[in-house]
């Protein structure tokens, strides 16, 4: 027979125990504060370890099509900035992510000739406010439209498959696409 002392003891040992579980179990779940999927342009902030490539094209008049645009880099994050979403995920039920701060290059193609306009920028995306906000210009989230620094209309962006972006960068390296 377990004394008072002993059941005071295993409800204690219990109580922790589901306290590490329901942590767990927190911190395994699916990250909250996800982007909207209406919006043009998407990304998920919890991988630091992705490209994202996003093609921005002006607008022009109708007659005349353009193929140039600018192509933004959002690069993975350093060993340091992945150690830090890892705490950024165990929280998200607590405190959802809804910015982050990403390493940025800008390229250009202008009548076919690529070349890297910036590096060594940065990024910040904000999901409250569905924008993205680089050095240069801010792109809005929820329909893909890209302004200047002072909010004039520059055109569109949308957002570029990883494969479409490293071609673009090996092309611009002067290697062949993969």
């Amino acid at each position: 027979m377990m004394s008072d002392a002993g059941v005071s003891n295993v409800r204690y040992k219990g109580g922790w125990l589901a306290c590490v579980m329901v942590w767990g179990l927190v911190g395994c779940a699916q990250p909250t504060g996800s982007i909207d999927e209406s919006y043009a342009i998407k990304f998920n902030l919890y991988c630091t370890t992705c490209d994202d490539f996003l093609q921005c094209r002006p607008e022009t008049d109708r007659s005349a099509a353009s193929d140039n645009y600018t192509l933004y880099r959002l690069q993975a994050k350093s060993a340091w900035g992945q150690i830090a979403t890892i705490w950024d995920y165990l929280i998200a039920r607590i405190r959802p992510k809804t910015s982050d701060n990403r390493p940025l290059s800008i390229y250009e193609d202008v009548n076919g000739q690529k070349r890297l306009r910036i590096e060594g920028a940065e990024a910040r995306v904000d999901l409250k406010m569905a924008t993205i906000v680089m050095p240069d210009a801010r792109i809005d989230m929820r329909d893909g439209k890209w302004y200047s620094v002072g909010g004039g209309a520059l055109g569109r962006c949308e957002a570029m498959t990883r494969r479409e972006g490293y071609a673009f960068v090996r092309t611009l390296l002067g290697k062949a696409p993969l």
